[in-house]
């Protein structure tokens, strides 16, 4: 409990410290204002003109509207004091060196990622209402692949179980990913595989990220991984790059491969809540799936996308192909997202993508819904169209002010006939989303304007394999647990709650 302390305390210092550069940041940009307006009056008029151009610039090119709104309102009510912020942290970002880097190694990493025309054709005669959902990701450079077998997991806990057991028959190589990395009894079991791994001559490489572990880990976690024969990298370090808000770019993924051979991918994160070890926020229902065959390489690929975007070393990443052949039915395409290829967002496109084209139904599990109204008109226009639309939402809900985000996307969904259920017992992680029992997307995405836009991000598009029935039972069966909302129920919720909604709704793309 002591170290525990420690490791909070020493996180909690780390994320003052980087709060009180980015106030010093909005402070020092208070003082030049003030200095131009009283002191060089032309120039305060010559940037109040850019900010004017600024406002052009977004209205008429920027790839998201609601990220315009959020930088409109803060030039208009601000207009030099907003430009200069709005050049700080919403245009540069995306164009320093960092972004470039990593620009970079996801475009060497794509080359390794080999489409076959043949397996497209196959898809295209049995499921040819759902071609042009893998076309787009093709074209996006992401492969389509067969010869594949998949385990879902409707716990996070039977997911880890299953893991540690191939971890434990790893030969040639271990990946892990994960946003969350937290030292505790979870840790503590797949820690002690990894070292007896690495002392047997198998490679070992740890990513996580350095904003979402910052609490949960030590200071020295990698140093202690290096002395085991471990490497660790932590991704985007919270104290650099903020001068440039690319402390706003997180890496969500989630991804472990065995061998090349074996991937995992999920909603889960490698912590002892994620497993039920301790209720948290309740009951927490997390899913996963195990990737067994030829798609495994693509989750193999954007590992080693990320992890060279970090250390800037290049890797041959033909050491790591797959070195067995699998056969199973179905189509399998991982695919990855990231913020430095904004405004072209496949995972928020597949989604939109599978919701317009659903005949019968679409299913949704999401820990957060705030949507732009672009994917709220899709999702009401299928509901209006006689398709049973259905989102599940957590009841018990981890960060307050983005649950009232979430409730506030309600009422104009329910008035369009989609139906929205919480989860009572705790809190659902799961990030899945199936339709017409054909094809699915499962994987890291949440559905809101942080995965679609400023995080990196991770799924598999699945059709027409097994593995579905039982997302799909595991789905259903999570609707019986779970308390639908009323719409007559929701629009007596206080004034207040109704006013905290109108303005974190505002500014809910830097939520």
């Amino acid at each position: 409990m002591g170290r525990k302390n420690e490791r909070t305390i020493a996180g909690i210092i780390r994320l003052v410290f980087v709060g009180l550069l980015i106030l010093a940041q909005i402070f020092l940009v208070a003082l030049v204002v003030r200095h131009l307006k009283h002191n060089t009056v032309y120039l305060y008029l010559l940037l109040e003109a850019f900010s004017l151009v600024a406002i052009l610039w977004l209205l008429n090119n920027s790839g998201n509207s609601s990220y315009a709104v959020v930088w409109l309102v803060v030039i208009l009510l601000l207009p030099v004091f907003g430009f200069l912020l709005y050049l700080l942290w919403g245009w540069a970002a995306p164009r320093s060196r960092k972004s470039r880097r990593t620009q970079q190694a996801l475009r060497r990493g794509i080359q390794f990622l080999k489409h076959d025309p043949e397996v497209y054709a196959e898809l295209e005669q049995a499921h040819p209402w759902r071609k042009r959902m893998a076309g787009f990701l093709i074209r996006e450079g992401f492969p389509l692949y067969k010869n594949t077998r998949c385990q879902y997991y409707p716990l996070g806990e039977l997911q880890f179980e299953q893991m540690i057991r191939d971890l434990e028959k790893a030969e040639r190589f271990i990946f892990i990913e994960y946003y969350i990395l937290a030292q505790g009894r979870l840790w503590e079991r797949i820690y002690e595989v990894l070292r007896r791994k690495a002392r047997q001559g198998v490679e070992v490489r740890i990513l996580y990220d350095d904003l979402g572990s910052i609490i949960t880990l030590p200071n020295n976690f990698m140093a202690q991984l290096k002395n085991e024969g471990i490497q660790a990298l932590a991704f985007n370090p919270v104290h650099r790059y903020v001068s440039r808000l690319y402390i706003n770019y997180r890496n969500h993924q989630k991804i472990v491969v065995i061998d090349g051979n074996i991937g995992y991918t999920g909603g889960t994160n490698l912590a002892d809540e994620y497993a039920n070890l301790y209720p948290k926020y309740g009951h927490w229902k997390d899913t996963a799936i195990r990737l067994e065959g030829e798609a495994v390489w693509s989750l193999t690929v954007t590992f080693l996308q990320m992890w060279e975007a970090e250390s800037r070393e290049k890797d041959d990443y033909l050491k790591y192909r797959p070195s067995v052949n699998i056969t199973g039915d179905g189509f399998y395409q991982p695919f990855a997202d990231s913020p430095v290829n904004n405004p072209n967002n496949p995972a928020e496109t597949m989604y939109r993508q599978l919701i317009a084209n659903a005949r019968e139904y679409v299913y949704i599990t999401t820990p957060y819904l705030i949507i732009d109204d672009t994917m709220a008109e899709t999702l009401c226009t299928a509901a209006k169209s006689g398709v049973d639309v259905r989102i599940i939402t957590p009841k018990i809900t981890d960060h307050w002010y983005v649950h009232i985000v979430t409730r506030s996307n309600y009422g104009r969904l329910l008035k369009a006939g989609v139906r929205i259920y919480e989860y009572s017992p705790g809190y659902i992680h799961a990030k899945t989303i199936i339709s017409d029992d054909d094809h699915a997307v499962t994987g890291s995405i949440n559905m809101d304007y942080r995965s679609f836009n400023l995080q990196f991000e991770n799924g598999v598009w699945i059709c027409g394999a097994p593995v579905l029935k039982a997302i799909k039972e595991d789905i259903l069966a999570t609707f019986a647990v779970s308390e639908e909302i009323d719409l007559a129920a929701w629009q007596r919720r206080s004034w207040l709650v109704k006013s905290l909604e109108g303005v974190f709704r505002l500014f809910a793309p830097l939520l």
